[in-house]
């Protein structure tokens, strides 16, 4: 570590002091506005947070707490540990990020300097890309950030012993180094952290530089100390960028950025956030439901980071630089976000999802793991699935490269895929599955066989496991299952529905054994293994029963048993999405924006119960209309005579056309035209049998 703590660098802090914030035009109403950025944040009820962000970025400050949680900030909490600069929204273990932990200080010559601050939480605000509060200690503390650099705009009170601590040890899950120097009144250096659930380690680049002149320079373990005197009401304003090439480029960064005054940026956030948030338009009465809908799809889009610089350069996770000509996207959760998140962006986003795709295929030829490395350049979890991705990709026109590219780097993944589980069998047969019909789709029809009857194997333990359920299949962990009950992973099957229908004895049974995982409250809506089950009604004779189902689940109280890892002794009884911190059940992480994503989902009338195909299962919207828009004409879906109580599909159209299934193809409806939707207070039994 370079060490320097002589006084010949104060002087390069002095810089133009920041002119006061320019008032902000008011702004127009807009999508962006029914961001609450506070919901889920409280306790352990969604894990997300308050960060000041764009779209995809990669810096998001936010305040971290004490207690602190999963991304840093728990609403609750009474005591700020300080502000720091990284993080992965909604993730399980410990989260991930908590770097360049930054607290202001104003103490009593001599006092010592405070480790955490108490704040006043009827000052705290928070809107899309921006975030306010005022400690106790008489600084106010205001957010923004653009995609590689964070703003703090921290207005003091009148003091001669006032400063900032700068740790650069913080981490949530784990810190292994840190180097830095000062010069040319610029911090900057490498922090090397260990990734989520302890699985390998992230490097990244930063550079730090705020606008007033300071006293002394001091170094206490990991923690850099700058003192400073401040007059009353005197805005200082800290930047702090990164980027995950090398320490010159994260100063390079800095430097873009100096021009940009904090309103400027603050103005920049929110119009992005409002840009992203305006491919959906939603109609109704109901503000709660638009703050519930965008809140959501705000969380889902929080990540993965595009950390390439201007010039294109990033370094992937095998630790080598590279250049990417279009946005290079890092920080994946693919287990959890391939049943929902993914698939949302390609129906809302699909140009940036290219790019995302784009982004995948360049892991593959950097070795692609399941979980993060060694050599990591930025947060990031875990990638299992990403097989059924791209197939998901190429069967709705989407894919941006042939699959022949990395055909050779997927059937090596198939090699290691783990069969030691039930869970595991299922999982990795979907995969195999997957891969055989992008075997077929590359007219290598012999290995398309060897890949399709390896999954079909996936019989042989499902009748062994699944298809005799008794008192041992509602134990958490039992038979060795990741999360989850053997009644809660039975169903995830979905490349074989007709399959386990026959091993069942028929449709009829299927759908009994549906209404018994549901009548008896085994499902768990807080995890991810059963989330698809919902909407398995739609492949039987009785869709009406998914739309009655979903209707409960999104707006009504329901009874919930399960925990991440144990079941409950009681239910927790109550809405399990509402407007508010503690905005998911208990134990319920957003898990990177899967959770957030079936929401929206669930609210739009449609669900991709089998990602891989491009069908979407249909259910009752929650809004009176939908407008999406497409890259050709938009998409509309317009619910007619919707109440709380029409809640059952009566009749639907494409276009004037009526269809009679409950099951609508993805490429029909994603180029756009009108789905509409007849509501009735009573089950329309005959309908959406034909699929």
């Amino acid at each position: 570590m370079h060490i320097y703590l002589t006084l010949v660098f104060l002087s390069l802090f002095c810089c133009k002091r920041q002119n006061n914030i320019v008032p902000q035009p008011e702004e127009k109403q807009s999508n962006a506005v029914y961001i609450n950025p506070f919901i889920s944040t409280e306790n352990d009820h969604g894990q997300t947070d308050v960060a000041a962000s764009v779209p995809f970025g990669m810096v998001k400050p936010c305040p971290d707490t004490n207690p602190i949680a999963h991304s840093g900030y728990d609403y609750s909490a009474k005591e700020i540990i300080g502000f720091s600069n990284t993080r992965f929204s909604g993730v399980g273990c410990r989260g991930v990020g908590g770097n360049l932990r930054i607290l202001p200080f104003v103490i009593s010559k001599e006092d010592s300097i405070p480790k955490g601050l108490t704040y006043s939480k009827e000052s705290e605000k928070a809107k899309a890309g921006y975030y306010s509060v005022n400690l106790r200690n008489g600084v106010k503390t205001q957010l923004t950030a653009n995609r590689q650099v964070a703003f703090h705009q921290y207005t003091f009170p009148e003091s001669k012993n006032a400063g900032f601590t700068i740790d650069l040890a913080s981490s949530y899950a784990g810190h292994v180094s840190h180097s830095y120097h000062i010069e040319n009144g610029i911090i900057s250096g490498k922090i090397t952290s260990v990734n989520v659930c302890r699985k390998g380690k992230y490097t990244f680049y930063y550079a730090i530089r705020f606008n007033h002149e300071v006293s002394e320079v001091t170094e206490d373990d990991s923690k850099l100390i700058f003192k400073f005197s401040t007059k009353n009401n005197q805005d200082i304003l800290l930047r702090c960028a990164l980027s995950v090439v090398d320490e010159n480029s994260a100063i390079q960064n800095l430097k873009l950025s100096e021009k940009l005054s904090f309103s400027e940026v603050k103005e920049q956030a929110f119009t992005s956030w409002n840009n992203l948030m305006d491919v959906v338009h939603v109609e109704t009465e109901n503000d709660t439901l638009k703050e519930l809908f965008y809140t959501h799809l705000y969380h889902a889009t929080q990540s993965p980071f595009i950390i390439n610089d201007k010039n294109g350069v990033f370094r992937g996770s095998d630790g080598n630089p590279y250049k990417s000509n279009s946005s290079h996207y890092h920080g994946w959760s693919v287990w959890d976000t391939f049943r929902t998140k993914l698939p949302l962006f390609s129906f809302l986003y699909p140009n940036r999802y290219k790019d995302m795709l784009t982004s995948l295929k360049a892991l593959y030829k950097q070795g692609k793991p399941d979980w993060a490395t060694e050599t990591e350049p930025f947060l990031t979890i875990r990638t299992e699935h990403t097989i059924a991705i791209v197939l998901d990709a190429y069967q709705k026109g989407i894919l941006p490269f042939p699959l022949s590219d990395i055909y050779e780097e997927m059937k090596a993944e198939a090699k290691h895929l783990p069969f030691k589980s039930p869970d595991n069998v299922l999982e990795s047969s979907y995969d195999l599955w997957a891969l055989s019909e992008i075997s077929k789709a590359l007219g290598e029809n012999a290995e398309a066989k060897f890949y399709r009857d390896k999954a079909f194997e996936y019989k042989t333990l499902w009748k062994d496991k699944f298809l005799t359920m008794d008192e041992n299949s509602d134990i958490m962990h039992g038979d060795g299952l990741y999360e989850g009950t053997l009644w809660q992973y039975r169903w995830f099957v979905p490349f074989d529905i007709n399959g386990i229908q026959t091993m069942i004895g028929g449709k009829d049974e299927f759908e009994t054994q549906l209404d018994y995982f549901f009548e008896n409250e085994l499902f768990n809506i807080g995890n991810q293994p059963d989330i698809q089950v919902p909407y398995l009604y739609n492949y039987t004779n009785s869709p009406w029963k998914t739309q009655r189902l979903i209707d409960q689940l999104l707006n009504k109280e329901t009874n919930n048993w399960y925990g991440t890892h144990h079941k409950l002794e009681q239910p927790i009884t109550r809405k399990i999405f509402t407007n508010t911190p503690n905005g998911y059940i208990k134990e319920m992480d957003d898990d990177a924006g899967t959770m957030s994503s079936w929401y929206v989902w669930s609210t739009m009338g449609l669900y991709p119960v089998f990602p891989g195909t491009t069908q979407l299962a249909l259910t009752t919207p929650q809004f009176d209309e939908f407008t999406i828009k497409t890259n050709d004409k938009p998409l509309q879906i317009i619910a007619n005579g919707r109440t709380s109580k029409k809640i059952y599909i009566q009749k639907v159209t494409w276009n004037g056309e009526e269809i009679n299934s409950s099951i609508i193809d993805f490429n029909l409806i994603s180029k756009g035209g009108i789905l509409q939707f007849e509501l009735t207070d009573t089950p329309n039994k005959d309908w959406g049998k034909q699929n």
